[in-house]
């Protein structure tokens, strides 16, 4: 109720970074397609249902747990070759 009417600058990287921890599947632990699609549309509506205009912010370093994954990522692969 507070903002509604007002527009909020979101930092979308964040955003990001919670739907894709968030939204795994239980029994694999792999991300689930779409998650950050579905996770994004969900909040922008609710936010738009309060009246809340949002701005997304893509910038900044990057997440410290995003740079863990990558050098996971980077360390699986290297083991597969």
């Amino acid at each position: 109720e507070t903002l509604e009417g007002r527009t909020l600058a979101i930092d979308a990287s964040i955003w990001l970074t919670q739907f894709l921890k968030a939204n795994r599947d239980p029994d694999s632990g792999a991300v689930r397609p779409g998650a950050h699609l579905i996770g994004f549309l969900r909040r922008i509506c609710k936010l738009l249902f309060h009246g809340i205009r949002p701005v997304f912010v893509f910038d900044g370093a990057t997440p410290e747990i995003k740079l863990r994954e990558i050098r996971a990522r980077r360390e699986r692969r290297e083991r597969m070759t």
